[in-house]
């Protein structure tokens, strides 16, 4: 299992040489068979090491050969939340779902890898159940992993055997980030699971917000996406994470109101619930365009541009549907109607729908869903309240997200 754990950190050491190599960077060697190779090789080892028996480096094994293959495959599919589903259940068996302090006999620093793992395993459930829109394997009553210290890889504190207080973080560090994210993942995911069965009573869509509200408010300032023009001082990767953070607030947002969105609602509530969709679908192209312009050689993020460059698509996806799905539907009830608010808001979204068109036409040849949201964008700005836009939109399943791969 050891020697599966270097094929799949090779794998994504050829993974990173090939987008690097795709985005402008410069490599001598074939990337895309190294690749294949490595991906191979790492699941010969897991069969041989007999996975489904977890021995030491198993479970590090799966979880590095899944993001791999989650960034590879650009387009979403229900393999990987099969695939995840076998991973958890795996962990599931080997007690991570379950706090190490139940066990005396494990030491500080295995206790705190055991953490980090469960917290990796539980974003990727999320992010895998709502890009294919089927239910989430980990249920959160059954679990009481606690959330891992802020201690990292050289703290001399790990090897003892009481760790020394945890200290406030001062600046943005990898594990400062994840702990982070899933504390934004874990209200966007009660919100998935609670949103699944139908619609929401607006009192339990209020205490859900404010759930929301509360996480958002508790990110460190560190953390809290900033404009690119206050933020030229800040590492690239800390940047980045500051926009995944900002675009996964708003998935978790519009992840409580779509459904209202969906179903067509014209009560108060319903165009409460529409505004904040197409708020959170205009932010998040806003920041795909973004996200392009500043991983151009010269950009601000050019360095760290393979962690860019397939694992937001379906977040993006998403708020394209959503966009066109709400912009289809201004057309229709505004029509022959006066109102100087309805073309603002239509020219505001034609305009992020147009950008978001030429952006998703880039990679139209290499995924058949930027194809097919290309498709639903020149039908949505064409034929505005033409049900051929509505056809178009619809295949882009409303529950499509995608996992943000575990490097990012």
């Amino acid at each position: 299992m050891w020697v599966g754990l270097l094929f799949s950190i090779m794998s994504a050491s050829a993974l990173q040489q090939e987008s690097a190599s795709g985005l402008g960077g410069s490599s001598t060697s074939e990337p895309e068979p190294m690749l294949s190779s490595y991906r191979a090789l790492t699941i010969h080892c897991l069969i041989a090491g007999d996975y489904l028996r977890p021995v030491r480096y198993t479970m590090e094994t799966l979880i590095i050969h899944f993001g791999v293959e989650q960034t590879v495959n650009v387009d979403s599919s229900t393999e990987s939340w099969i695939l995840i589903g076998v991973i958890i259940r795996i962990a599931l068996r080997m007690g991570l779902h379950r706090d190490p302090s139940h066990w005396t006999h494990i030491q500080p620093r295995q206790a705190e890898r055991r953490r980090r793992l469960w917290i990796t395993l539980y974003q990727m459930d999320f992010f895998t159940s709502t890009q294919v829109g089927l239910p989430r394997i980990i249920k959160d009553s059954q679990c009481d992993t606690r959330l891992p210290r802020h201690l990292l890889d050289h703290d001399p504190g790990l090897d003892h055997e009481v760790l020394r207080p945890e200290q406030p973080p001062k600046e943005p560090t990898p594990l400062l980030y994840i702990v982070q994210r899933h504390a934004i993942i874990k209200v966007a995911a009660e919100i998935y699971d609670a949103t699944e069965a139908g619609l929401l009573p607006s009192t339990t869509v209020d205490a859900l917000q404010t759930k929301l509200e509360l996480a958002i408010d508790a990110i460190p300032a560190c953390l809290k996406y900033k404009s690119l023009e206050t933020s030229v001082a800040e590492k690239p990767i800390t940047i980045l994470h500051q926009i995944i953070l900002d675009i996964l607030i708003f998935k978790a947002t519009y992840l409580l109101h779509q459904q209202i969105l969906a179903g067509g609602a014209a009560a108060k509530d319903g165009t409460k619930s529409d505004d904040q969709c197409v708020e959170a679908a205009l932010s998040i192209l806003a920041h795909q365009q973004m996200l392009f312009e500043e991983t151009q050689p010269g950009g601000l993020m050019f360095s760290v541009r393979w962690k860019v460059a397939s694992s937001l698509n379906h977040e993006f996806l998403q708020a394209t549907m959503m966009l066109c799905l709400a912009l289809v539907r201004l057309n229709k009830e505004h029509e022959g109607i006066c109102d100087s608010r309805v073309p603002n808001r239509q020219n505001e979204m034609a305009e992020a729908l147009t950008r978001a068109r030429d952006l998703w036409g880039n990679i139209a040849g290499q995924s058949v869903e930027a194809q097919k949201a290309a498709n639903a964008i020149t039908a949505a700005l064409q034929h505005g309240s033409n049900d051929a836009c509505v056809s178009s939109a619809s295949e882009l399943p409303i529950g499509k997200t995608h996992a943000v791969c575990i490097y990012g």
